[in-house]
């Protein structure tokens, strides 16, 4: 009988410490789409906590543009976060920007908030949760 305790103790305590996720991630699917009709040029999808918005992304991807809109999906924890993308329509791996800073590509945010200037993060800002989430930007050219 006391083994018996013993292994169940010992069961309970591996998955606790082993097995155990109290916040597993969950999909985030991004769609984006009122591309300029630029054929084979990239999409750059950008996912930002508050700390770091707009100067430090959690993660970023990529996709070739083919059709009307592209779907990039992200593996994150459940939270808070902000969406930023663009299309490089020059294909040289980033936003451009006019002299007073407005990009000269189109670009969007989530919520498809479109500010005078960079946006704040309260303004871009959704929840995630324990299930899959899919938001959608319409890009600003």
């Amino acid at each position: 009988m006391q083994k018996i305790i013993l292994v169940i103790v010992t069961g309970f305590f591996f998955v606790l410490f082993c097995g155990f996720k109290p916040y597993a991630n969950t999909t985030l699917k991004v769609e984006v789409s009122n591309f300029e009709n630029k054929a084979s040029t990239k999409i750059y999808v950008s996912v930002f906590s508050e700390n770091g918005f707009l100067e430090k992304s959690i993660q970023t991807k990529s996709a070739i543009i083919s059709g009307n809109k592209v779907t990039l999906q992200f593996d994150l924890p459940p939270g808070e976060y902000a969406v930023s993308t663009y299309q490089d329509v020059n294909s040289n791996g980033k936003l451009d920007r006019y002299i007073i800073g407005k990009p000269k590509e189109p670009y969007g945010f989530s919520n498809n908030i479109k500010p005078f200037g960079p946006p704040s993060f309260t303004d871009c800002k959704f929840s995630l949760a324990n299930y899959p989430k899919l938001i959608s930007i319409a890009l600003i050219n």
